[in-house]
């Protein structure tokens, strides 16, 4: 994974007198996400500001970032892209005066590239959470757009602890925190398969053999078994339809993935964070399920990791880290994650970290561990500890903030 590496004194003298903004609605999760950009700004020398607003439309307080003293205006997905001053858009006034407009895309290219109207390559540059969804954005949504990728939100300050003791950690009461939710940009599993039943017989089938490979396939990015899949049958999608096939193919796969982690940990006594609990599962299960919005939280999350002694997580691209993985290893957690590629080569099963796949017993291997043997558990969690600060991990590809301007 290839890191920028920014230094202070440099990039201070580069940007001197000038101001990176970031503008964004006012939800919990684009808060967490500021609060983690402008740690890293500041960590690099540069001066920042921030516009929360209601909504997009019009947002004529936008008009103060469109001068020769700012360096860029960051938004979260389609945000910057339905904002308007009078009757501009302001990625378009942007593009006049010449200040950089950054659209920082949160989840899957496929369900959020429909979203845009008025953003090009011209007049914006993109931001993905992984290699895989920026390759996928070249290929299928804006070929010559300017465009980099970040590893995860970064770590918050609030799931950072000091130092990590053998006696703080198995006083921790939480043996494993497991916030998955299961309704997904598109809806429920059931407004989900309502759209896969909309499509054309050879499309649909086309559609289903995709979910059934990619359930189990941590390597591979996910469009590649569409894209089999319709070579097969002979047939070809006009982007628009194939973005739509893959938000079913993904957001089938990663609830699945959800729904059999569940199953799995619901015999272990973990805390389960999830906006659905599943109703088969409760009866019986030692796990305990939270579905209280203020309790699961993201910023109320961060900080519930402090008490916790592992964190498990999965992602929507099999080559991402996500900001539950960073913030696990701030909290000085075991982090429980896929056995992707990336996950082994920035960790070590059983030394720094913990790896399961969806095909075997390994998760239960894992959760068994954390849950039933806290001296091991401890071991690695301290070894792990220092990545927290890996530069891979720690604010990886941020850097991409400033090299893509």
């Amino acid at each position: 994974m290839e890191t920028i590496t920014l230094t202070f004194h440099e990039t201070r003298a580069r940007f001197h007198g000038r101001t990176y903004w970031i503008c964004h609605s006012k939800h919990e999760h684009d808060r967490t996400y500021v609060e983690n950009v402008y740690e890293f700004l500041s960590s690099v020398g540069v001066a920042c500001k921030i516009i929360e607003f209601e909504t997009p439309g019009q947002r004529p307080e936008l008009r103060q970032c469109l001068n020769d003293r700012t360096i860029a205006v960051l938004g979260f997905n389609s945000q910057l892209d339905h904002c308007w001053i009078d009757d501009e858009s302001f990625v378009a006034l942007a593009a006049k005066l010449n200040v950089p407009a950054f659209h920082w895309i949160q989840d899957h290219p496929s369900s959020r590239w429909p979203e845009f109207t008025q953003a090009t390559a011209e007049n914006s540059r993109f931001l993905f959470m992984s290699e895989f969804s920026e390759h996928y954005f070249q290929r299928y949504c804006l070929a010559d757009a300017r465009t980099g990728w970040m590893a995860g939100n970064g770590p918050n300050w609030r799931s950072r602890v000091p130092v990590l003791s053998s006696r703080s950690y198995l006083e921790r009461t939480i043996y494993c925190l497991i916030p998955l939710n299961v309704r997904r940009i598109g809806g429920t599993i059931e407004a989900t398969r309502a759209r896969q039943q909309t499509l054309e017989p050879g499309i649909a089938e086309a559609v289903q053999d995709a979910i059934e490979l990619a359930r189990c396939d941590l390597d591979d990015p996910i469009e590649v078994h569409l894209t089999a899949s319709l070579d097969r049958r002979g047939l070809q999608l006009p982007n628009r339809q194939f973005h739509f096939c893959i938000q079913i193919v993904e957001e089938t796969v990663q609830v699945w993935r959800r729904l059999r982690i569940f199953e799995v940990a619901s015999k272990f006594r973990v805390l389960i964070q999830t906006d659905i609990a599943p109703k088969s599962l409760l009866p019986g299960a030692l796990a305990t399920f939270s579905d209280d919005p203020r309790i699961n939280s993201m910023p109320a999350t961060a900080a519930r990791m402090k008490s916790c002694r592992a964190v498990l997580n999965c992602n929507y691209a099999n080559d991402m880290i996500h900001d539950r993985t960073e913030n696990g290893l701030n909290a000085g957690c075991v982090v429980i994650v896929e056995d992707t590629p990336t996950n082994r080569r920035l960790f070590r099963h059983g030394e720094n970290a913990l790896l399961y796949r969806y095909d075997d017993d390994s998760l239960a291997l894992c959760l068994d561990l954390v849950c039933n043997q806290p001296e091991r558990a401890f071991a690695i969690a301290q070894a792990g500890f220092p990545a927290r600060d890996d530069p891979a991990i720690r604010f990886g590809g941020y850097g991409n903030l400033l090299k893509v301007i």
